[in-house]
């Protein structure tokens, strides 16, 4: 799903720990700010935004705090907030054949 990011409007971000990449899919209708872990079974972030830019901004604000509180807190606090406009994908790889395709089909349905 990185090979799709919008390098043009917003350049792929790392977070450290856990190691993860930030990266922006446009939609039709919103921006999708996705966080996906490397090699790790934390579920798939997404924050949504109406396509515009400027709110898109005012929102990777917001989100640069979300990112802290996951950071320094965990991602439980964060959840417990229960943040607006957000979806959190959880990663089922019982069926390893089966559980990336529908992880993405389910990302897929979210993005607008």
């Amino acid at each position: 799903m990185a090979s799709k990011h919008d390098g043009t409007t917003l350049k792929l971000r790392f977070v450290l720990n856990p190691f993860s990449f930030v990266f922006l899919l446009p939609g039709m209708e919103q921006y999708h700010i996705v966080l996906e872990t490397l090699d790790t079974e934390e579920a798939t972030y997404i924050w949504h935004v109406d396509k515009n830019r400027q709110l898109l901004w005012q929102k990777l604000r917001s989100i640069d705090q979300d990112l802290n509180i996951i950071r320094n807190k965990g991602r439980q606090t964060f959840l417990e907030k229960q943040p607006e406009n957000f979806s959190r994908l959880i990663h089922d790889y019982t069926d390893e054949r089966k559980g990336f395709v529908i992880w993405k089909d389910h990302l897929e349905e979210r993005l607008l």
